[in-house]
């Protein structure tokens, strides 16, 4: 690495307290919808928290149903706001079997995967259906092959969006940070887990998206051969992806984007900024690199940001051509084309 790509100790500390004051604004509007209304409701297709019932027996074939997992800091819905913006009204429509979990927001994916565990047979034991698709975004990819090495081929498919499978160098650098700033972070995202009714542990989760942490964890919990891993990652800041978006394979719901670009959100601005200097190939979707995306079959790279990808914040703004709802739309298209 050159001189001119290392963080002096302060530099890093400036840049993390940017990027926590970037998360804690993220984290009061949030905390202040749950606070202002009611509790996250449910929505159609979603149950209400519960424990497990036991599974029956394998039942019926495919198309399976397909559960939808958000990420870090994540939610179901907050009152009309879907984690996954306009994704599952959309999936509807199209008659699509379509679920939303709900699992703690700030913890590492040992907990939040055994609560998708849970939620995943509830689905099975409701539909009756034998198998289900797990689609993660972000953290949420960990969660859901942790759900996949547990419920072994009660699971058909796992597809990560944005998935950081090999860590992001941004846990790392926050892994790393002073006692003060660890202090602060722990406390911000912690009340924000409490807000939602979650006993959180921020420095476990951050310790688990860490290089090691993350090598560690799918040590512990691997692939299951019974189950078809997909994987889809963002480019953004620019860049059209180059060696690291190149996929032989690659559906044309995905190839289309070729030639499309993507500006960073200015909120993700300062995480961009980091991983330009953290990542010697800085190709990401301005948290997560694009090499530690790609798990599986890897589908490709879409022109989008972290967020953009869950067509966040409040839908994907218009002008780079990039439709989140309709790469939704596709994947369900292509999970039941594969027999999913």
């Amino acid at each position: 690495m050159t001189h001119a790509r290392k963080l002096t100790q302060l530099d890093a500390r400036a840049a993390l307290a940017e990027t926590a004051h970037v998360r804690a604004s993220l984290a009061f509007v949030f905390a202040f919808a749950a606070c202002g209304g009611a509790a996250p409701a449910t929505v159609d297709g979603a149950l209400p928290d519960a424990a497990a019932p036991d599974l029956a027996p394998p039942g019926l074939g495919p198309p399976y149903p397909i559960i939808l997992v958000h990420g870090m800091a994540g939610f179901r819905n907050i009152g009309p706001i879907d984690y996954f913006y306009g994704v599952p009204a959309a999936l509807k429509m199209d008659g699509r079997d379509v679920w939303i979990s709900r699992q703690d927001p700030i913890n590492d994916s040992e907990v939040r995967g055994g609560e998708v565990v849970d939620y995943a047979r509830m689905v099975l034991a409701v539909t009756g259906k034998a198998r289900v698709n797990l689609v993660g975004h972000s953290q949420g990819g960990f969660d859901a092959r942790y759900a996949a090495s547990v419920l072994g081929d009660r699971v058909a498919s796992v597809t990560t969006v944005g998935s950081p499978m090999l860590g992001t160098p941004l846990a790392d650098l926050a892994a790393g940070a002073g006692p003060n700033a660890q202090q602060a972070i722990d406390a911000l995202l912690n009340l924000y887990g409490a807000i939602n009714g979650y006993d959180s542990d921020a420095q476990a989760q951050i310790a688990n998206m860490t290089a090691d942490g993350a090598r560690a964890f799918f040590t512990a919990h691997p692939d299951d051969p019974r189950v078809a891993y997909f994987s889809i990652a963002g480019r953004t800041a620019g860049s059209d992806g180059g060696l690291d978006c190149v996929q032989e394979d690659r559906p044309q719901w995905i190839s289309k984007y070729d030639g499309t670009l993507d500006a960073v959100d200015p909120l993700l601005s300062v995480p961009s900024g980091l991983l330009d200097q953290l990542n010697p190939r800085p190709v990401h979707d301005g948290l997560v690199p694009v090499r530690s995306a790609r798990h599986g079959r890897f589908l490709g790279c879409v022109p989008a940001d972290h967020m953009q990808e869950v067509n966040q914040f409040l839908g994907t703004p218009p002008g780079n051509g990039y439709d989140a709802i309709q790469m939704y739309r596709d994947l369900a298209t292509f999970l039941a084309a594969q027999g999913f």
